[in-house]
C-alpha cells in the first residue's frame, strides 16, 4: 500500500466514522457497547 492510499484510507474513515455514528443510531449503539464493554473488562 503506498503512502497516498493509506493517507485516503485514513482521512475516509475520519470522515465516515463521526458521520455513522451521528445518523445510524443502530451503528452508533453497538460502537457504544462495545466502548463499554471494552471499558468495564478493563476497569480497575
Amino acid at each position: 500500500m503506498t503512502t497516498t492510499n493509506y493517507l485516503y484510507l485514513c482521512l475516509g474513515i475520519t470522515v465516515l466514522l463521526p458521520l455513522a455514528l451521528l445518523f445510524v443510531p443502530g451503528f452508533s449503539d453497538i460502537v457504544e457497547q462495545l466502548v463499554l464493554l471494552f471499558l468495564s473488562t478493563n476497569a480497575r
